[in-house]
Order: structure tokens, then C-alpha cells, then sequence
């Protein structure tokens, strides 16, 4: 029987007294891929510099330099680099929780207890045209400082600034209340995190699509047009590119030959191995590896 609990994402963000986190992350070559993963926490993605690539759900968007996207609790996500073009971005993730208060006011009634709730999500994307969206980035950069340097009372800041954050939203009307319709498309977000969370379990084996199509109960030629049309590619094309993804970091941080790494991922020919990772990364596997065994001297 299928779970989920090898998608989710377990990592701690921040600590139980503030459970919110920021990251910086940097792209430098292309092609390379935070997998689909989802987690409780709600995350907004600011990019400083570049573009990326985000896919949440079923529906991608490229974030170019400048722009700021946002992914809700329990959304199914992946993110990738695009062009060979440096990109960095950070990443605020944080538990609605940190938000709540201990009396019921009108502000834990209206807003925060329906994000917990899951009935009130976040807007994935501000249009740059809007009035409110510069306000809106300017409260992630202040979050953003007030982070970096920790200055006595930080926290009660960063708090301010969601606060702000989420009365632009309220007052714009912007937030999005789930309504009966959503019951469908969470089914179907379901079983696409059960057939990767299988996918990512035994990509280092031979996988057959009867096998996925089979443990979530569905016809194979029904669940290869499904999974094609919510992650925009085939079982195999998402399985391959998965693989080049788990190659690409070993030949990072560990030093194996190419051929290990090819029957590591679950790849029993080395040619075709070889082929598919100059398709996704526009250079072959010993040519990524000497990038960063130059970069470690």
C-alpha cells in the first residue's frame, strides 16, 4: 500500500518557538531540479536574480528576477533552473501556526484559522500591474533583512511584516476560499503523490508503469494520460529526468565512476545514460563532474 510520507518533506523549518526559515539558493547549471515534494508549511519564493522555473501542482510558471510566487500547504511542488543563466532566489518557509493567537479575535477567526484550516489559501502569483504588488515586495525584502541581521526584537518585525502581508491580501481580496470543486482536483493531487512518491522510491530499479498504474488502481493507459496531463510529462520522460536529477548529485559530492552512477539510478545501459544526461544538463556526465572537482580546488 502506497504513502506519502516519502514525498513530504520532513525538514525542520526554524524552531518550535519560531518555525519559519529562510533559504538562499543558487542555480549555476542547467537544467538542475528541487523535485516535486510538498509539506505543511505554506513557502513565497523571491527571486533576486534570473528566472526559475515552478511547477506547483499542475500548472508551471516561470519567476523571473524580481518576482515573487507563493505555494500553499500541502501543494505538490518542483522547482528548476532555466537558461544558462545564474539565478538565485530565497525561499521563506514557515508554518501558518507561527501566526495564530491564543484568543479568538476577528483576525484568527477571519484569516489565520481558515490557513491552518486549509480553507483559505494564498494567491500563487501577484500581477506586477497591481498597485499592492510593490508593497507586497517590499515586505518580503524587509522580512528578508530583518532575517540576515537579527537585531534585538527581529521577530516581532518579521511577524509585523505577515501581518501587513496578509492584510494587503484581505483588503485586495486576493486570498482564495476553497470551495467544493477543489474535493476533485485534491483526489487527483492525491494519486499524483502517490505514483511519484513510488517513482521516487524505486527509481534505482526497473520500474514498470503497469506496477504505478496498479498500486493506485487505475488502467495503465488511463494513468499515463493523467500523469501526462498534470505534470506535463510521461511516467518514462518524468522517471528519466528524476534519474539524471540523482545522478547529477552524486557525481556533485561523491567520487564514483560514471558507470556506478549510471546502475546506481536505476539505469542498466551506459550509452543511453550518457545520452539523456547531455539532453537535460547540454553536457555529458564527465564533463558535470569535472566542473566540480575544479570547483573544490
Amino acid at each position: 500500500m502506497l504513502d506519502l510520507k516519502e514525498l513530504k518533506e520532513f525538514a525542520k523549518h526554524g524552531n518550535s518557538l519560531f518555525p519559519l526559515e529562510i533559504y538562499d539558493c543558487c542555480f549555476e547549471v542547467d537544467g538542475l531540479l528541487v523535485p516535486y515534494h510538498w509539506h505543511n508549511e505554506i513557502e513565497i519564493i523571491y527571486v533576486e536574480k534570473g528566472k526559475i522555473g515552478v511547477t506547483i501542482n499542475s500548472e508551471s510558471k516561470i519567476v523571473n528576477e524580481g518576482e515573487i510566487i507563493f505555494i500553499n500547504s500541502e501543494d505538490l511542488h518542483q522547482i528548476n533552473s532555466i537558461g544558462d543563466n545564474y539565478s538565485r532566489y530565497y525561499a521563506l518557509v514557515f508554518s501558518p501556526d507561527l501566526l495564530s493567537f491564543k484568543s479568538s479575535d476577528h483576525c484568527e477567526i477571519a484569516c489565520i484559522r481558515p490557513l491552518i484550516n486549509k480553507t483559505l489559501k494564498l494567491p500563487q502569483s501577484i500581477d506586477s500591474d497591481k498597485d499592492y504588488s510593490i508593497k507586497v515586495l517590499d515586505l518580503f525584502k524587509e522580512i528578508l533583512e530583518e532575517y540576515k541581521f537579527q537585531q534585538p526584537g527581529w521577530y516581532l518585525d518579521v511577524k509585523s511584516c505577515m501581518y501587513k502581508l496578509f492584510s494587503i491580501f484581505t483588503r485586495e481580496n486576493v486570498f482564495i476560499e476553497l470551495s467544493s470543486d477543489i474535493i476533485h482536483v485534491s483526489y487527483k493531487e492525491d494519486q499524483i503523490k502517490k505514483a511519484l512518491e513510488y517513482i521516487h522510491n524505486n527509481f534505482n530499479e526497473k520500474i514498470y508503469i503497469d506496477d504505478i498504474a496498479s498500486a493506485l488502481g487505475i488502467n495503465t493507459q488511463y494513468f499515463c494520460r493523467f500523469f501526462k496531463s498534470i505534470i506535463g510529462k510521461t511516467p518514462i520522460e518524468y522517471i528519466n529526468r528524476y534519474r539524471i536529477n540523482a545522478a547529477s548529485e552524486f557525481l556533485q559530492h561523491e567520487d564514483i565512476s560514471i558507470i556506478d552512477v549510471c546502475f546506481r539510478v536505476g539505469f542498466e545501459n551506459q550509452s543511453y545514460f550518457i545520452k539523456l544526461f547531455k539532453k537535460y544538463n547540454n553536457m555529458t556526465p564527465l564533463e558535470y563532474k569535472k566542473i566540480f572537482l575544479n570547483s573544490n580546488y
